[in-house]
């Protein structure tokens, strides 16, 4: 067997040795969009539409940074979403406990192209850091022109159903200790 550093290329060669005959075109690999920064910047231009809450006289907008990190981490993996459905209908609406942590914190410790994104939105003065929160930056209106031509172009429209779906949600800054 053959060791190259090329993951494809190495499941292909693993497979040779059997029965199955692979043909592996590398080329026409799609990479994932969960690491994509337009992708991502897009979830998150479109969960800040409909989740951050007006102040300061209405001049701005701003949201628990854990909150849109959860949100942004369920959009992109919308298997999870019966987890949370079910973690916010429960009567204790307590900090996420061990029954929902295989189910919904599995790979969100280890998450950090969420944070990335947010580093790059916050170099850019797209939002700023507050403490627990983020907010809308001088140039926060990029996000809402992202959102709107999202929406225009039809584009996510499965992560926008489960961003709607998540509006029902009872999120609770108790439920997002430890987020």
């Amino acid at each position: 067997m053959m060791t190259t550093e090329n993951p494809i290329q190495t499941l292909a060669d693993l497979l040779s040795n059997s029965k199955a005959r692979p043909l592996v075109v590398a080329s026409r690999l799609a990479p994932s969009p969960m690491y994509d920064l337009e992708y991502r910047t897009s979830i998150i231009a479109m969960i800040f539409q409909n989740f951050a809450k007006t102040f300061e006289y209405g001049l701005g907008r701003r949201m628990l940074a854990s909150k849109l990190k959860l949100l942004q981490f369920v959009t992109i993996r919308p298997w999870l979403l019966p987890a949370v459905q079910e973690w916010s209908a429960a009567s204790s609406q307590g900090a996420l406990t061990l029954t929902y942590s295989a189910r919904i914190r599995r790979g969100f410790l280890s998450d950090t192209a969420h944070e990335d994104v947010i580093n790059f939105l916050t170099a850019c003065n797209i939002l700023v850091r507050q403490n627990h929160h983020l907010i809308s930056g001088s140039k926060a209106d990029e996000l809402e022109k992202i959102a709107a031509i999202s929406s225009q172009h039809g584009l996510f429209e499965n992560e926008l159903k489960i961003i709607l779906d998540l509006t029902h949600l009872k999120l609770t800054t108790n439920m997002l200790e430890g987020w």
